[in-house]
């Protein structure tokens, strides 16, 4: 096989890239975006490396049953890097992310007989997304790139991030470019409560902000706050750590179960209301017979005040300091007095916690970042045998790599549930439940 060649490939997988795998005439795995199971394509070969190559789709000669086509497709798809399964039938994307989570526990964990529960998926699962994040405001980036792909339209987006983009499209502001440093706007960042109906508009700015900002407050945008951030530094990191209110309060609610959460510029919240509601009420409903509880990564403190009406007490640990702002605000915005919340590492603070009252605590939550939890904190939670653990991950393969540390300290995993919390991309939300045997 080489680079250039035109092949006839049958598609047999797909990665969570959204890139069909086929196998060439020598064995090797080659990697076609776009291409679904169960297809036979023509294919012209991009690049060769000594185990696999890459390629680009030709033509379709037998397409499967459950590709999409037309009306059924966003118009950008394949161009911008956002979605990676528009043209893959929710059922069948259902049926996939639920095989890559049973094939991340037994091939990295080494786990076959566990128990993974069918994923839950959406009823309608378009326009979901309550955060935006618009480079220059203008649209997205391509795949694997920083190629800026200009979009009038989202499949997954709430309308009103489109409705606030297209105006901010249409003033003339000066553009962030990435080589030279310089231009105004870097990012334009909109969050949206969608049980509440607040807007909160960020503009990402490349330089210090001055008394003049007229050219932000000036535009006619459907939101209820607007918020400026200093980012100058050269990096691909999109907020800076200055926030400055333009307009409004500079946060917004979202409410939940009829918990009321203020959500600030920089805080987490997940990006999709209805699924988040759905992985709430599973941490609830396997919390029961909980007294004291250590919620690890926790955020605003969403898990924690939804669930505190079902324990003695929840101890919540968050490095942001906003964020732990954000969830004390919330406790005493709802009248919960059942949690604290503590600002810090969870790989630093969880152990202490452990070591001064282990016995104490009963259940531990983690909701690490997607690179999963640290080696010091599975280490500490091994030692302190703390009864039962509800792990939440956005990544099936981190997840299983810390569930084998965890069976191999003594911990049987009992079951696994997928929620899919971001339809027509390959992420994927895993909730798992251990306990100490």
């Amino acid at each position: 096989m080489n680079k250039n060649d035109e092949i006839t490939l049958q598609i047999h997988d797909l990665h969570a890239n959204g890139n069909g795998v086929g196998r060439g005439s020598d064995g090797r795995a080659v990697f076609i975006p776009n291409a679904l199971p169960g297809e036979s394509i023509r294919a012209k070969i991009l690049k060769v490396k000594k185990n696999y190559a890459y390629g680009k789709l030709i033509k379709i000669l037998t397409p499967s049953p459950d590709r999409l086509e037309g009306d059924g497709v966003c118009a950008h798809f394949g161009k911008c890097g956002g979605c990676q399964f528009q043209h893959y039938a929710y059922p069948a994307q259902l049926a996939f992310k639920e095989k890559v989570v049973r094939d991340a526990f037994a091939r990295i964990a080494g786990i076959v007989d566990c128990e993974v529960r069918p994923i839950i998926g959406m009823d309608k699962p378009y326009h979901y997304r309550n955060k935006a994040q618009f480079p220059r405001g203008m649209g997205f980036y391509s795949v694997r790139s920083h190629r800026l792909v200009p979009i009038n339209e989202c499949a997954i987006q709430h309308p009103v991030c489109m409705e606030v983009m297209k105006v901010v499209q249409g003033m003339n502001l000066s553009l962030y470019d990435e080589e030279s440093y310089s231009g105004l706007l870097r990012h334009l960042v909109v969050r949206v409560g969608q049980n509440t109906g607040e807007v909160m508009v960020i503009f990402v700015v490349n330089g210090t902000i001055g008394k003049d900002n007229s050219p932000f407050t000036k535009m006619d945008l459907p939101c209820s706050t607007i918020v400026l951030n200093e980012n100058t530094a050269k990096t691909n990191v999109i907020l800076g750590s200055k926030f400055t209110t333009i307009k409004g309060t500079g946060y917004i609610h979202e409410e939940l179960k009829g918990i009321r959460y203020r959500i600030s510029p920089g805080a987490f919240f997940q990006t999709n209301t209805i699924q988040t509601k759905v992985l709430y009420d599973l941490v609830a409903d396997n919390i029961e017979n909980s007294k004291r509880v250590i919620d690890a990564y926790c955020g605003i403190g969403g898990i924690a005040l939804y669930v505190a009406d079902r324990v003695q007490e929840i101890v919540g640990i968050e490095s942001s300091f906003a964020a732990v702002e954000d969830a004390k605000y919330n406790a005493e915005l709802n009248g919960i007095n059942n949690t604290s919340f503590i600002c810090g590492l969870s790989e630093e603070l969880v152990p202490e916690l452990l070591c001064k009252d282990a016995k104490d605590f009963d259940t531990l939550i983690l909701d690490p970042p997607r690179k999963g939890c640290e080696a010091s904190l599975l280490g500490a939670i091994v030692d302190a045998k703390i009864s039962k653990i509800i792990y939440i991950s956005c990544d099936p393969a981190t997840l299983a790599r810390d569930a084998k540390i965890l069976a191999e300290g003594g911990y049987s995993l009992n079951f696994v549930q997928p929620v899919d919390m971001f339809p027509m991309t390959g992420h994927i939300e895993v909730l798992s439940h251990f306990s100490y045997k």
